[in-house]
């Protein structure tokens, strides 16, 4: 906790907040902000949606396959590629966004930094 008795999460959002609205930021740069912020929604909406298909997919498959045994099932239902291109595109995902988010904190900081001066 800081000393004023907020944590440190709630004090980067905030700087990044204020970044983000300040007039004084250049259009050019809030512009590539907003631009990144629809293409991390988008991103994740993809993400998302191919992983739901992928367990409803693997689901009927499943189920169609549960006369042989569930372990057979199972081991025969599921579309073990499809599997692996997901997990690998969640993890780059999620590097990705911490890397992205770290940037902005960055910038949030050195905009409180100016904003004190």
């Amino acid at each position: 906790m800081d000393s004023d008795g907020r944590g440190s999460g709630e004090r980067r959002r905030e700087e990044a907040m204020a970044y983000l609205i300040d007039e004084r930021v250049p259009a050019g740069q809030r512009s590539t902000l907003m631009l990144g912020l629809v293409a991390h929604a988008f991103a994740y909406l993809l993400l998302m949606a191919a992983q739901v298909a992928w367990c409803a997919v693997t689901a009927v498959r499943v189920w169609r396959r549960r006369e042989a045994g569930w372990a057979v099932a199972l081991r025969t239902g599921v579309h073990r590629p499809t599997l692996a291109g997901l997990a690998a595109a969640t993890l780059i995902y999620q590097i990705l966004r911490r890397s992205l988010l770290a940037r902005l904190a960055q910038r949030g900081r050195e905009h409180a930094a100016r904003q004190g001066s």
